[in-house]
């Protein structure tokens, strides 16, 4: 009999507080929704910001591109009175041909500002770009069969509306301003500048082009050089390198950022890709084969609280756990409802971090959520217990959760490892605490505190 009864009140407790975790799930869901509402919101206000200003850059080029025509001979075979006979007739085939710089060297000051629309803010800059390289004609052909026609001279621009003032290049010494379009479909956006024919009589051009161009977030480079150096400064103090390659050289300080890269055709076959491009329309890898720096705005306050949720039900049961051995070691009977409002209290938690992480920083953020949520759960759970002391040991226990669940939310690389330990250290835990209790008693002890009028 006393072993049905310690079943049941096992079986009851364990449901009961199963049911409450499931209804904490569902209120765990909403928050959950609501960040990522938040994140899209500020999405969409980065989207907006990017159409009124301009959005992220990426410079392709130069290029330079000659159109040729080749005479060829076209044999045709005709029946005529005497039979068959082979007529030849003289064709003209329109061809261009596509030259990369065999040295291009960059230079970017980008100077950074935030716009602001509500409580979002978004990093904008204005980049001053200096280019300058050299083109080798040697490969260019002579002949009779052969007529070589302008050339011109194509910089790609992703996004061409961060382009606020006009644009021209000095080759070998000369001003060729640069027209909107590329004049070919496999850069998309961005300038031509029209050349005359005569420049391609000195076997070698020299080029410079300056350009002031507008971006958000992020600003790239395509090392389309034989030898590729390009050098970026700014201002701002937390970039992020992004793309194929790596800096050679970075220095990166609360003063802002300078980056080297070199790269040469050896590293980033650029050539073969851009044949590849021009030649067998697949432009795809040519495109991605770039590097630059994202203006990184340091810790993604929607990404950290949705990482924090994900911990939430593990959060719960352990606090459930503290609560059961309250029970279990010192005679104690906590209402169902009590479990519930302590769950609730632990459930906003997640929803008052993540509204504070929208104003301040989310350290910050996750001290005085965490401080308020102890704080409450210390003063409820003194009454709950009857007991200052044990108010303050429940208390305590809960400041080490959430100790630990912010170490998990900031070490991304070893949260599993960090996740792993702290499990097993609970469980060592509540062995060691355990070890004495003797479990077939707990229902003689439920029927003895009813008989005393206490309400389970």
């Amino acid at each position: 009999m006393q072993t049905t009864t310690t079943q049941k009140t096992l079986l009851y407790k364990i449901l009961t507080v199963a049911g409450l975790c499931l209804a904490l799930l569902v209120m765990l869901s909403s928050v959950t929704d609501i960040i990522y509402e938040r994140s899209s919101t500020k999405e969409k206000v980065e989207q907006d910001i990017s159409e009124s200003w301009s959005g992220p850059q990426k410079l392709s080029g130069p290029v330079l591109i000659v159109p040729y025509q080749v005479k060829e001979m076209k044999t045709e075979r005709i029946e005529g009175k005497n039979g068959f006979e082979n007529i030849q007739t003289e064709i003209l085939i329109n061809r261009e041909k596509y030259f990369l710089p065999i040295i291009l060297n960059v230079k970017s000051d980008i100077t950074t500002e935030e716009r602001y629309r509500g409580i979002y803010k978004v990093p904008v800059y204005l980049s001053k770009t200096h280019m300058n390289g050299q083109f080798d004609l040697s490969e260019l052909a002579s002949g009779p069969n052969i007529t070589w026609k302008a050339p011109y001279l194509v910089l790609g621009v992703s996004d061409i509306r961060g382009i606020k003032r006009s644009v021209e290049a000095q080759l070998n010494g000369e001003p060729y301003p640069f027209q909107a379009g590329t004049q070919t479909t496999k850069i998309y956006q961005g300038l031509h500048a029209p050349l005359l024919v005569d420049i391609l009589k000195n076997g070698v051009i020299d080029f410079e082009i300056k350009l002031d161009l507008n971006g958000l977030k992020s600003f790239s480079i395509l090392p389309v050089g034989k030898y590729t150096k390009v050098e970026f400064s700014s201002t701002w103090p937390s970039p992020s390198f992004q793309g194929r390659y790596l800096p050679k050289n970075y220095d990166v300080s609360e003063n802002g950022f300078n980056a080297t890269w070199e790269t040469s055709y050896f590293a980033t076959n650029m050539k073969q890709l851009f044949e590849d491009c021009f030649t067998a329309s697949s432009c795809q890898k040519f495109q991605d084969n770039g590097f630059g720096v994202t203006l990184h705005q340091g810790v993604d306050v929607y990404a950290q609280a949705n990482r924090s949720t994900k911990y939430a039900i593990l959060f719960i049961g352990l606090t459930f756990v503290v609560f059961f051995l309250f029970e279990v070691l010192k005679d104690l009977r906590i209402h169902a409802i009590q479990y519930g409002l302590v769950g609730v209290a632990l459930v906003l938690f997640y929803l008052l971090l993540m509204s504070l992480s929208e104003h301040i920083a989310f350290v910050w953020a996750y001290l005085i959520a965490s401080l308020a949520c102890i704080g409450l759960l210390s003063f409820y759970v003194t009454f709950v217990l009857k007991s200052i002391a044990r108010g303050l040991v429940f208390g305590s226990m809960i400041s080490g959760l959430y100790g630990a669940l912010f170490l998990l939310i900031q070490a991304e690389d070893y949260a599993l490892l960090l996740g792993a330990g702290f499990l097993f250290a609970v469980l060592a835990f509540i062995m060691v605490l355990t070890r004495h209790v003797d479990w077939a008693q707990m229902g003689q002890k439920a029927d003895a505190v009813k008989e005393r009028g206490v309400v389970s």
